[in-house]
């Protein structure tokens, strides 16, 4: 379901929307932490943070599917294993920020005290996560490909060494 679309594979297009989605969901969530704001920003960032957790659903699982397609074998495997790794530390990353983005709009409609602030920092920890573990996903997919088509290009001396750096 998640593999092709006319050849093209679809893991290179679906990680676009979470590369941007997950960075500006955790921009709103500091927002968030500002009182006057919570109010208007509720329920934006609780559908956006609902969106970026089904787009890194999607993500992943073309990703899967793309690696099940491929028959990979010794250091460019484990580091899409890897990679892999990162990926679904990041969908579960993604819908804890998307159950706490919903449950965070509820109690922010309902009350401007302490629960609202704790909310607030909770759902801030989570963006700032989310993001992290974005950057940590992508550059470790990156250098998986990268590396292995520098060396199969004869611009890369050695694999190991490309992915460690």
């Amino acid at each position: 379901m998640f593999d092709f679309i006319d050849g093209v594979p679809m893991h290179p297009l679906f990680l676009h929307a979470p590369i941007v989605l997950v960075p500006v969901t955790a921009l709103l969530t500091l927002a968030f932490l500002v009182p006057r704001w919570r109010w208007a920003l509720r329920w934006p960032i609780a559908v956006l943070a609902v969106l970026t957790a089904g787009a890194t659903y999607a993500t992943v699982q073309s990703g899967e599917d793309l690696k099940a397609n491929l028959e990979l074998g010794g250091e460019i495997a484990a580091a899409i294993d890897v990679h892999q790794t990162w990926g679904e530390r990041l969908l579960y990353a993604t819908i804890v920020l998307a159950v706490l983005a919903v449950i965070a709009a509820i109690v922010v409609s309902r009350t401007a005290g302490v629960a609202a602030t704790v909310m607030a920092v909770l759902l801030a920890i989570s963006g700032v996560t989310a993001a992290w573990l974005t950057y940590e996903t992508g550059d470790r997919g990156s250098r998986a490909v990268w590396c292995a088509t520098g060396l199969a290009a004869g611009e890369t001396e050695s694999l190991e060494e490309c992915l460690r750096t």
